[in-house]
This record gives C-alpha cells, structure tokens and sequence, in this order.
C-alpha cells in the first residue's frame, strides 16, 4: 500500500495547485479518497473571510441524502468530530470517542448506513487569521490493518490538510502574504540547507526518507520553488532559516 500511497501523494499535491475553482476543488476532493481507498473524505471550513460560523465552507464527498439526514436531525449539536475538533491542535481518532451517549452511537451508526467508514481521522488545520478547519476522513479498514494504515494517513494528510485550507482561502479571496512551513518542514529546509541529503535527514529526524521526500516537496510547494536548493534560497532571503553556525 506504501507505494500507491506515495503515489496519491504526489498526484494529490499537484492537483491541489492546479485548483482554480470549487467545481475543481470538489473533484480533487472526490479523487483523493479514490487514490487512498478511502470511504470519504472531507473539508469543513469557518471563520474564512466574509463567512461566518453559521456558513461554513463544504467540500465533501458524502452523498446529499446524509447531508441533509444530518443537518435534519441536527447532529452538528453532538457530533464529537466538530465539537472537539476545532479546538484541537493535533490529528483524532475516531476510535477515541466515547459513544456511551445514545444520540453519539447513533450518529456513528447512521453514518455508516449512509456510507462513512467505521474507521475515522479528522485534521485539525488552524490558521493566522482565525480561520479553522478540519479535514477528515474515513474507512473501513480491520483493527489490525487501521492501526498500521493511520500511520501513513497521518503522515500525509497533515500536509494535504494544510494545502487543502490555503487554496480554500485562495478561493474566497485571500491571498496570504507570508510563507509559512510547518515545524517539520522547517526542520526538513533547514537540515538541506546545511548540506544534509534526504537520507541524513531522516535519520537525524528519525523519519523514513519518504516522509522526508514529502515535506521537502510540501515545502517547495509553499515557496514556489523548483528545486531544493532554489527553496533554501528563498527561505534564506525570507528570513525563514537560522543564519550558519
């Protein structure tokens, strides 16, 4: 699965850059969950410019009928995905919410009666002007094959999540001005920038260098950048990396 992953990876980004419009935006959305065998993925977005909380921005590949079962039986008011994951930083699980509460349980259980997988993770992705989002995903993998495919989810859809919400923003007209890299990206940049190849990267990350390859090429995304080196200079001339020992 590792290589269709990486694969889907790298389509998925460059995809994600050729958006202009929500038409195109829905359709990468709908590939995505194609390229990793997923049941669904979605992007809820608030607080982007000129929305309000009560107009969040969708882009989701569930079919209309549950859209509307949800919103009908106002699940948005306990659903735990968006009650606790707005205010949180890093990546849930689904199998870490509690479904003691009966209205909970039957939200799951509807859920996959209308076509979600059992199995679940939502990314949290904050931004510098208030804005929020969450992208999640589901499927319907077995105990054993969920816990080591999460792995590889998480690795990759932190970085899709983050592509995802900045061409939302493009989309709604904001045009952000600052280049901003994620710790890991930075910490990818900075390590070339000291001559170290992706190899040397990985090991002093304690990361594969697939990993290592996907944040470089995130991060050379980010800055427009061609090449590696061309993406050093840049952070380089935007004060992004510390100065040479």
């Amino acid at each position: 699965m590792s290589d269709i992953v990486g694969s889907s990876f790298n389509t998925t980004l460059s995809r994600i850059a050729e958006v202009s419009d929500r038409e195109s935006l829905d359709a990468v959305i709908k590939e995505l969950a194609d390229g990793y065998g997923l049941k669904s993925a979605a992007y809820f977005g608030i607080r982007l410019s000129g929305r309000s909380n009560d107009d969040p921005f969708l882009s989701v590949t569930y079919s209309s009928d549950w859209v509307e079962h949800y919103k009908e039986h106002r699940f948005v008011e306990i659903d735990p995905v968006i009650q606790s994951g707005f205010r949180r930083l890093l990546p849930l699980d689904w199998d870490g919410f509690a479904r003691t509460e009966e209205r909970v349980k039957t939200l799951f259980g509807e859920a996959t009666e209308f076509g979600l997988g059992k199995k679940g993770l939502s990314i949290p992705v904050h931004g510098r002007h208030g804005d929020r989002a969450l992208f999640s995903i589901s499927c319907d993998r077995t105990d054993r094959d969920w816990t080591r495919d999460k792995l590889l989810y998480l690795r990759d859809f932190q970085v899709l999540a983050t592509h995802i919400h900045d061409k939302v923003l493009r989309l709604e007209g904001h045009w952000p001005q600052e280049k901003h890299l994620s710790p890991r990206e930075f910490e990818c940049l900075q390590w070339i920038a000291e001559g170290k190849t992706a190899w040397e990267c990985a090991t002093i990350l304690g990361l594969s260098q697939h990993t290592v390859r996907c944040y470089l090429e995130s991060t050379r995304h980010k800055l427009n950048a061609a090449s590696n080196t061309h993406a050093v200079s840049i952070a380089h001339r935007a004060g992004l990396l510390f100065p040479p020992m």
